[in-house]
């Protein structure tokens, strides 16, 4: 039987979660990419969205793939998750020649770091939607590893080439 799912979270690009409680977290995903995890043992998932391949800067924020992708897993082992027991899904990291910032490739990129990443952490991508010139919606149940995916193209122009995600502007 489904757990209920008390609420729902909307997760923008450079943002990890992990909730103790079933929840429905969605996100809009263009060139960068969105890593849902799901512990089937502890039916306990979450959501890494980078938009970013390497970092820039000395920055180390979620925004880039392998603070998201290292935070988002670390925050699994620290919950009692065994990397074995761990389903991981990638969607996004679609290109946009026609959408303002758009820089050579960055949603292929994206993919290349996240699945070498996620290779080097000894966690399996069970599958993935990706690529193309679709953005996507995304909507995954933390509670049962479930997900619904809708392919767009109407969403903000900021969307597809965001800049980074700079802690001052989380807090201000």
């Amino acid at each position: 039987m489904p757990l209920p799912i008390n609420r729902t979270l909307v997760l923008p690009p450079g943002f990890l979660c992990l909730p103790n409680q079933p929840t429905r977290l969605c996100t809009v995903i263009a060139s960068g990419v969105a890593v849902t995890v799901y512990d089937r043992r502890q039916c306990l998932g979450g959501v890494g969205h980078f938009s970013h391949p390497k970092r820039m800067g000395g920055v180390s924020t979620p925004d880039f793939a392998a603070p998201a992708l290292v935070g988002l897993i670390r925050m699994f082992t620290k919950a009692g998750s065994d990397l074995r027991h761990l389903e991981t899904y990638l969607y996004g990291g679609a290109d946009n020649p026609a959408a303002p910032g758009f820089s050579g490739c960055r949603g292929m990129q994206n993919l290349q770091v996240g699945r070498e990443i996620l290779g080097k952490l000894g966690v399996r991508i069970a599958g993935s939607d990706v690529g193309g010139r679709f953005a996507r919606k995304l909507v995954f149940y933390t509670g049962t590893g479930e997900s619904m995916l809708a392919k767009v193209t109407d969403i903000e122009v900021d969307d597809w080439y965001p800049p980074p995600v700079s802690l001052a502007s989380v807090w201000d």
